[in-house]
């Protein structure tokens, strides 16, 4: 319960101008360079590790649950993932969007609930949970996708192209959905 108390404290807090969003709670060490991130600090605009373990972030109309091992990269309207898995819950908004990009693929959003996954071997998972975005990736016409209950596909890339299917979920629940929508509902507008 103290848990879930601090993390809707610092749902509640606010995020500076210069940063790409804050941590709110970790079950892991999330580190930035030689830094370790604590409960409530502010995420660089660079790299951050999770060796295991989770980490819940925030930005402001959206929440994340990063799991590790993981390297992200966070910016105001995009995420860079190398490594990991990423669940998303996101505001709907018409004139903010949102993307997170990998080495194969990127999912754009505008608001909607969404999961990726990239592998050791860098293919990517993207799962629609609930909503829509769309996809793009080299040799790829963009392809948009919507689910109103967890549409996945898996995508790596073959030479100069990319190719996809569609897969099975894993790696994320709609229990962590809605703990995700909860923190976001916390939010002060």
């Amino acid at each position: 319960m103290r848990g879930l108390a601090l993390s809707l404290l610092l749902t509640c807090t606010t995020i500076s101008a210069s940063a790409a969003g804050r941590m709110i709670e970790t079950t892991g060490v999330l580190t930035a360079g030689e830094r370790t991130l604590r409960a409530g600090d502010e995420l660089p605009n660079s790299e951050v590790r999770l060796a295991s373990g989770t980490a819940t972030l925030a930005i402001k109309g959206g929440r994340f649950l990063l799991k590790g091992p993981a390297r992200l990269t966070p910016r105001k309207t995009s995420f860079r993932l190398n490594l990991g898995s990423l669940l998303s819950v996101l505001k709907h908004s018409a004139d903010r969007r949102f993307s997170v990009r990998t080495p194969s693929a990127v999912a754009s959003v505008r608001g909607t609930d969404f999961f990726v996954k990239v592998d050791a071997r860098r293919s990517v998972d993207i799962c629609i949970c609930k909503g829509a975005i769309e996809v793009t990736a080299k040799g790829m016409k963009k392809l948009p996708l919507a689910s109103q209950h967890h549409l996945n596909y898996r995508f790596w890339s073959v030479k100069s192209d990319t190719v996809h299917e569609e897969a099975h979920m894993s790696d994320h629940s709609d229990e962590e959905l809605d703990i995700l929508r909860s923190l976001l509902a916390a939010e002060k507008p």
